[in-house]
């Protein structure tokens, strides 16, 4: 089976694995590359959309290519990277192709693939030349907005419930799923809760990203962030399940003060599969992080902390 011509690390893989000089204020713990040369979908908040494809970008990162005999060279002589993550676009053959690279790849490194969903068949192809996790991303946190974002409303071909459908067959296949919520296209605060809360209970671990508008709007609000981050930490670390909502807004939950201090220490970093930083994906360099690469000090934990709480209790 051939390679693909091109594979593009984002700018960050590249500097690490030696392809191109970067000046980086944190490195990538994960190999971030992007496989595919365009995509077909045309997700309204994507920068690889097919009618407002902005080349070489995905959010606000650069994926320079190379060819892939060059990248995968890379990649099996590195020794920085504790899991390689490949960002697939939408395209025929974009199966084959993933295959094609883990055949070439030949290293212990763990590798996740996020892709669109795809045949039961298929997973298991995917499973067996080693993939670990498979990402079939939701981006929304319910059906309307999916549809108007990522489904039939920009001439998409997917459905809510197809992914959830992907989604659960992950877990059958791969005995774990990942996926990712979006938090900023426009949904309720207790959508996104009840659907961590739903996914957690079927084994799917959700990454949570702020929205970037490379397309247009606005980001979100850092305090709403702050409290979705925090609700995220309690829901998949410490099982917390009672939140209270006032006409869809969070306003608090049901856990103790010392739970949720222990909670604040890691929900303010990237959310994803093992090893995954993702170093200014949403965000720009000197401005405040909406997730933070790195385990943040006392100081950014406190203050990131009651930006959450302030949120709760304001209207």
């Amino acid at each position: 089976m051939p390679l693909p011509d091109y594979l593009r690390p984002s700018i960050g893989t590249a500097g690490v694995l030696g392809l191109k000089q970067v000046k980086m204020l944190v490195k990538p713990s994960t190999a971030y590359i992007m496989v595919g040369e365009r995509c077909e979908s045309n997700c309204l908040f994507c920068s690889q959309r097919r009618d407002g494809r902005k080349k070489d970008m995905l959010s606000r990162v650069v994926w320079p290519k190379f060819p892939s005999k060059t990248v995968i060279s890379a990649l099996r002589k590195s020794r920085d990277f504790s899991r390689i993550c490949f960002q697939t676009l939408d395209y025929k053959g974009v199966v084959e192709d993933t295959i094609a690279i883990m055949g070439e790849l030949g290293t212990e490194i763990p590798v996740s693939v996020s892709m669109v969903p795809v045949g039961e068949r298929d997973m298991e192809r995917l499973r067996d030349e080693g993939v670990e996790y498979l990402s079939i991303a939701l981006d929304a946190a319910n059906e309307e907005i999916f549809d108007k974002v990522k489904g039939k409303g920009v001439g998409n071909r997917f459905t809510w419930e197809g992914h959830w459908k992907a989604l659960n067959k992950t877990v059958e296949i791969f005995g774990k799923g990942n996926t990712h919520l979006i938090v900023g296209l426009g949904e309720r605060d207790e959508d996104l809760i009840k659907i961590m809360i739903r996914l957690k209970d079927m084994g799917v671990y959700t990454a949570l990203f702020a929205y970037t508008p490379v397309n247009g709007g606005n980001p979100p609000d850092m305090g709403r962030y702050r409290a979705i981050q925090l609700s995220h930490s309690l829901i998949y670390r410490h099982k917390v399940r009672e939140f209270y909502f006032e006409n869809g807004r969070l306003k608090g939950f049901n856990a103790p003060e010392e739970v949720v201090k222990k909670a604040s220490k890691y929900a303010f970093m990237t959310s994803g599969c093992p090893g995954c930083n993702r170093p200014f994906y949403n965000e720009r360099p000197g401005k405040e992080l909406y997730n933070y690469p790195y385990v943040p000090d006392e100081k950014v934990i406190k203050r990131s902390l009651e930006t959450a709480l302030e949120y709760l209790s304001g209207d």
